[in-house]
């Protein structure tokens, strides 16, 4: 990556933090209308992949799967953060910040000691070194969060982001190659689309908020 390329992927991703952080924080109806945004554009890129994948399917076929697929996830971050009187910008807070952490260890473990294919087929630039140096600091920041979500929910949650997350981000990629593009959209300056920063969000959202319903 040159070095304009990196400059403009580290501006895009300082200002998607800053977003993120100061939507949950303000309340309720932000963190909403930020989740809104991510399904529009998510569904949008979906929709656009499964088009080149499959031209002969309909449209409202194709979106109506794209909401399906798109709108479980979202709805299970809102539920992350409660709604009304029982809004709690923390969870949602911490989520995003373990959900952040594994991805950044995951790079750093990767480009520093990666040497065996996670998936060479599907993402021929993910390691196992890289998986489990994403492992080892998501848990150690669901350790240390302890204080605002407790150590088990910390614990828990890393567990779910180090596991899940990961599949999700393998899904969108096997995705993206049957549909032969590199990035799901252009909405995001070096990052690309939104479904390319949310993917790993697809499976373990709704399992952590199946937890939060259940416990």
């Amino acid at each position: 990556m040159r070095g304009g390329d990196i400059g403009v992927r580290a501006l895009t991703g300082t200002a998607l933090v800053a977003v993120t952080v100061s939507a949950i924080w303000f309340g309720a109806w932000t963190y909403a209308f930020l989740i809104a945004l991510v399904f529009f554009f998510g569904c949008s890129e979906l929709e656009s992949a499964w088009r080149l994948i499959h031209p002969e399917s309909g449209v409202l076929q194709r979106w109506l799967g794209s909401m399906a697929l798109v709108g479980i996830p979202a709805l299970a971050l809102l539920q992350l953060g409660g709604w009304g009187e029982a809004y709690d910008p923390r969870l949602p807070l911490g989520w995003f910040a373990l959900m952040w952490t594994n991805d950044s260890g995951a790079y750093i473990a990767g480009r520093s000691f990666g040497k065996h294919k996670l998936a060479p087929l599907i993402s021929p630039g993910k390691t196992w070194e890289g998986w489990t140096g994403g492992l080892f600091f998501t848990v150690a920041l669901g350790w240390f969060l302890q204080d605002s979500m407790g150590l088990e929910w910390g614990l828990m949650l890393a567990a779910v982001v180090s596991l899940l997350g990961p599949l999700g981000d393998l899904a969108e990629s096997f995705l993206k190659r049957k549909a032969g593009i590199k990035d799901s959209g252009h909405v995001l300056p070096g990052h690309g689309g939104v479904l390319d920063r949310f993917d790993s969000h697809l499976f373990s959202a709704p399992v952590a908020a199946l937890f939060l319903l259940i416990f």
